[in-house]
């Protein structure tokens, strides 16, 4: 769908920080990913300098058996899920019907050289192994039956783990080859920003 030149200059800005994704794919019993397997699940954590949602931190983590959100904004965390993440590609395999949330507060070290810890009580998300640092810009990133303009730099990442009440999810990240560079189900995108 091809938005009129009008609609994309009447876009504000929506979000302002960064994100960080971790989609988990299959491996045997020997650690090795399993080709052609879908991911487990898909974990996407926010960290809105200012948004129209409101600022912080959230932790949304999508599964075959529904969504869950952490952290100390439901409304925020909830907004996020609906409006941007369930639209990622990452996350077309596990439909929103519904988010339940749980109260946690996180610390967040975040690298652009080698990557990201954001620590909570509740869920814990790591990414490391920085592969590259590119820009990446969408002017028209679908959103459904609409589309927004995202711009932000990419870090592709070689190892991600994702934590909830304690126990580690299985599975590793996929890397493969790109046509600009590396690319990964683990991945920061930080200087990031969103115009709806």
């Amino acid at each position: 769908m091809s938005i009129p030149a009008t609609d994309t200059l009447q876009r504000s800005i929506a979000f302002i920080g960064a994100n960080a994704g971790l989609a988990l794919h299959p491996v045997d019993a020997g650690g090795v990913q399993i080709p052609g397997e879908p991911a487990n699940c898909f974990a996407s954590f926010w960290m809105a300098d200012w948004s129209r949602w409101g600022q912080g931190n959230a932790l949304l983590v999508a599964t075959l058996k529904g969504w869950r959100s952490y952290g100390a904004n439901e409304y925020f965390a909830a907004s996020l899920a609906a409006e941007l993440t369930r639209h990622f590609p990452e996350a077309a395999r596990f439909p929103l019907t519904g988010i339940s949330h749980t109260q946690d507060e996180f610390d967040v070290e975040l690298d652009a050289g080698s990557g990201l810890r954001a620590t909570g009580r509740k869920a814990a998300l790591a990414i490391s192994g920085v592969l590259d640092r590119r820009q990446f810009a969408a002017p028209e990133f679908q959103l459904g039956n609409t589309s927004a303009s995202l711009s932000n730099v990419y870090l592709p990442c070689s190892t991600g783990t994702l934590m909830e009440f304690g126990v580690e999810w299985p599975g590793a990240a996929a890397v493969y080859p790109g046509p600009r560079g590396p690319a990964s189900s683990a991945f920061l995108a930080v200087a990031e920003s969103w115009a709806l």
